[in-house]
């Protein structure tokens, strides 16, 4: 009888160990993969930004745009060049992207024209977004809260990116990116 008791402790305390391990193991690849995710959009981003050019826009309307765009909806807008390894004629090396945060979702979307083109549908590229806020530094050094240029090809020398994750309200996320147009 004591033998059975103890075999059924020792039973209870193994059957407890591994449903812990069990948990622990798949709270590690939920964690995983959102690290993930957020490597992909910080690389997305990255490039991006060193893609982006100091060159105003015109919008569908034929409403001209500044270089780089933020607000109204739109966390950030601009222009990018695009290698091209095999041009199809009529296609444009320079490319509109748009990057937007809205019901949790952030997402990039792609006009395949810098001028005069529609922006496709947007793509997720991160959920779990409660709020995304930018700042840029100017060419003195200076962090501003929102991007007034002087003039329309202006760019920042950098940009900082704060994603408040849904229940993660404790520790934003900051990304800080360089933009390769923004020195000239």
């Amino acid at each position: 009888m004591v033998a059975l008791f103890i075999f059924g402790m020792i039973a209870s305390a193994s059957v407890l160990l591994l449903r812990q391990t069990v948990e622990a193991e798949a709270r590690s690849a939920v964690r995983l993969e959102e690290m993930g995710d957020i490597r992909r959009f910080s690389a997305i981003m990255a490039q991006d930004m060193t893609l982006m050019l100091p060159r105003p826009s015109r919008d569908a309307a034929g409403s001209d745009r500044v270089a780089l765009m933020s607000g109204d909806g739109l966390l950030l807008g601009f222009s990018r060049q695009v290698p091209q390894i095999d041009p199809q004629p009529g296609s444009s090396s320079l490319q509109r992207v748009e990057w937007s945060v809205s019901d949790g979702r952030l997402t990039r979307a792609i006009a395949p024209k810098a001028d005069g083109a529609t922006t496709q549908a947007g793509v997720q590229i991160l959920e779990g977004i409660a709020s995304a806020r930018l700042r840029f530094r100017d060419r003195q050094g200076v962090w501003q809260a929102d991007w007034r240029p002087q003039r329309t090809d202006e760019l920042p020398i950098a940009v900082e990116l704060t994603l408040v994750q849904t229940g993660n309200a404790a520790r934003p996320l900051v990304l800080q990116f360089l933009v390769a147009g923004g020195g000239a």
